[in-house]
């Protein structure tokens, strides 16, 4: 991976957690908030609805008791108890279904001890038929208090049902009543529009948005008490909350999206800010070599970057230099080397010419007259000798590569030369332009930078 690359995924991740962690913390907090507001909106419906109900059962007591006490102290009730055939029977019939209507009950029933129901404003052809769950149950009931399927013409009429006895010439008789309790009366009873009250059968099990408030026995349309119970239960709606996390996390996202787009944008533009000196000077440094050390890495930057252009260019200056001398030490050496070669050659093939050359001398001094045919004699090696060094000096002209006389931009030699001469700073006054002049640039360059070298050798 690049380095570019790996920048620009280190600026994106670094752009992006703030925006996360943020979105995220703020989520958990509106959560947090959100869950304890339901609670705390859950236990306010609660103590409301349990004060209403408390409230509506002590009422329905009073209004009970206010009827017992009215019945215990009514001749006529006296004497319907007394004679069945009393014409306050007819009256005793009526009186519950009176007495309901002004209480404002849906269920009232008067029983004697034996649980013969004496008077019921629910159903009044309930008259004579025994019923003694109801009033027992009511009893048991922690508080007197139970729902009761009340059997009315039109059906069962759910109750919530409170009870009060008195005693009447030594006989004892309970009055069981109360008011709806169906799911409509104890919807009523929310004062949240996002809490709804509701009733449950059987076993209920709480869980966040539902919180279980009262219970009652419960006795169905035929007196009978069940085993079943019901349950005043708060249910919240988590609709409204919901939809605002939904809303919360779609602007998270949202926001995320939109920081990845413009990091990534930033990122790549910051990237390729950054790393183009970097590219810049990776570049010129794959182009140095031996025959390449012309390059400049000198910068005005004044940042690390800068520095490592400085520190380049300086080791480019050290390179040029050491390559000259390396190049100067060669070619001395290369000379040197072929110097002695060359005189040791010319040696060989003067030494036999020198011989001959001192046996004519001797000759013409001891026996001139003999010269002429010493001279036939050993002309054979003279030519052999002048054959040989001739033959060397061919030789040794094949060592000079061929020249390739193409064509060649002096001004640039010129530029490179001047660019890479060591231990002088050279300045150029040249035109803008020359033609192109058919050289060996290679044999130009040489030639230059030999009179550069014997420059800078002069000044020292």
């Amino acid at each position: 991976m690049s380095f570019r690359a790996r920048l620009t995924i280190a600026l994106v991740v670094i752009a992006m957690l703030p925006v996360l962690i943020l979105g995220l913390g703020v989520r958990r907090e509106m959560t947090g908030r959100l869950d304890a507001e339901a609670a705390r909106r859950l236990a306010s419906v609660g103590q409301s609805v349990d004060a209403e109900l408390e409230q509506t059962l002590a009422a329905d007591r009073a209004r009970l008791h206010s009827l017992a006490t009215g019945l215990a102290e009514d001749n006529r009730f006296r004497l319907a108890i007394a004679d069945p055939q009393s014409p306050e029977r007819r009256w005793l019939l009526d009186w519950a279904p009176a007495s309901m209507k002004l209480a404002g009950f849906t269920m009232l029933q008067l029983q004697d001890s034996t649980g013969a129901i004496l008077s019921a404003g629910q159903f009044r052809n309930d008259y004579g038929r025994e019923d003694p769950a109801v009033p027992r149950a009511l009893l048991d009931a922690a508080g007197h208090a139970a729902v009761i399927d009340a059997r009315t013409p039109d059906g069962p009429a759910r109750t919530l049902a409170t009870v009060d006895s008195f005693t009447v010439a030594g006989r004892r008789f309970t009055l069981a009543g109360g008011q709806a309790f169906d799911s409509a009366r104890v919807a009523q009873l929310s004062t949240d529009a996002s809490i709804a009250v509701r009733l449950a059968m059987g076993d209920v099990t709480p869980t966040a948005d539902r919180t279980h408030l009262k219970t009652y026995p419960y006795l169905d349309d035929a007196g009978a008490a069940s085993a079943r119970t019901v349950h005043v239960v708060l249910v919240h709606d988590p609709g409204p909350e919901r939809a605002l996390r939904a809303g919360i996390t779609r602007w998270l996202l949202l926001t995320l999206g939109g920081t990845i787009i413009a990091a990534v944008a930033l990122a790549t533009l910051l990237a390729a800010r950054i790393s183009a000196p970097i590219t810049e000077l990776a570049g010129k440094t794959e182009k140095l070599d031996l025959d390449r050390l012309n390059q400049r890495f000198a910068t005005q930057r004044t940042d690390e970057i800068g520095a490592l252009g400085r520190t380049l260019d300086a080791l480019s200056n050290r390179l040029r230099t050491s390559a000259s001398r390396l190049r100067e030490a060669e070619r001395q050496a290369t000379t040197g080397d072929l110097a002695r070669q060359i005189n040791h050659d010319i040696k060989n093939g003067l030494a036999p010419i020198r011989n001959v050359l001192r046996h004519l001398a001797q000759v013409a001094e001891q026996d001139p007259a003999s010269l002429p045919t010493v001279y036939a004699e050993r002309r054979g090696t003279l030519e052999s000798s002048v054959q040989y060094l001739d033959e060397l000096s061919r030789n040794y002209a094949r060592l000079s590569p061929a020249l390739n006389r193409g064509r060649c931009d002096a001004l640039a030699v010129v530029r490179e030369v001047a660019a890479s001469t060591p231990g002088a700073s050279i300045q150029l006054q040249l035109p803008d332009s020359l033609p192109p002049v058919r050289a060996d640039a290679v044999v130009l360059r040489r030639i230059l930078e030999n009179l550069a070298s014997n420059a800078v050798d002069a000044l020292a």
